[in-house]
């Protein structure tokens, strides 16, 4: 090693070359985006519009679509970045009579919603869909009191009081048709020897597709111990 070696000197000259060589990466980089005819794929954002008061969908709606596009590097990186593009609306007028989004219409959209952008070919063959009629349905609760859970000698002693007594019931018709006109209500607890008075958990809200105007409910009774 010269005896003259600084390493200090190198330091030195490598902060000056640092900054020319980015500024050289940024303007090649920048360059290169203006450029045209660059092809990429990605997921386009979608929203699927229908009548949402009578029909609902059996199964997730997609929320985006995957597609090919080919255009400036400029261009690509914006639609690349989902959440700066603005979603294709795609109405459905029948939900029963249709099971699948049509490839032709969604071609068409895109390709007057895309700018300066050619639309190459849709990822997916078919996009499948599913919707049933959506019905409500008014449900009667009461407590299955031969499956309450008591102690060695004891015994509800009072009336089983509910708050309330029935719920409304949203969802697909097949659904809604599984319920009787009453549900029967577990309490939860083991080896009860107390007074119960909770709110209990009826469960129905586990299933995305359903939805209850109220989901817990009151009950209260008394417990009392048999004497011998």
């Amino acid at each position: 090693m010269p005896l003259n070696y600084r390493p200090t000197t190198f330091i030195m000259n490598l902060r000056i070359l640092a900054p020319c060589f980015l500024a050289a990466f940024i303007f090649w980089l920048l360059n290169a985006l203006n450029k045209s005819g660059y092809t990429t794929k990605i997921s386009y954002p979608i929203t699927i519009k229908y009548n949402e008061s009578a029909f609902v969908p059996i199964k997730p709606l997609p929320q985006t679509i995957g597609v090919s596009l080919s255009s400036t590097g400029w261009e690509l990186l914006r639609y690349s970045l989902v959440s700066n593009v603005k979603p294709l609306v795609y109405e459905i007028g029948n939900p029963l009579t249709t099971n699948q989004l049509d490839n032709i219409v969604l071609m068409e959209k895109l390709t007057s919603e895309l700018k300066n952008t050619r639309l190459n070919y849709l990822l997916a063959d078919t996009t499948t869909i599913s919707f049933e009629k959506k019905k409500s349905k008014i449900v009667k609760l009461k407590v299955d009191s031969l499956g309450i859970d008591l102690r060695k000698n004891f015994v509800v002693s009072s009336v089983i009081n509910i708050s309330p007594v029935s719920i409304e019931i949203e969802g697909p018709e097949s659904m809604i048709d599984t319920f009787d006109v009453t549900i029967l209500i577990k309490i939860p607890t083991k080896k009860l020897g107390t007074n119960f008075d909770e709110q209990v958990n009826l469960g129905i809200s586990k299933n995305p597709l359903l939805k209850s105007n109220i989901d817990k409910v009151m009950v209260s009774f008394e417990v009392a111990e048999l004497l011998k």
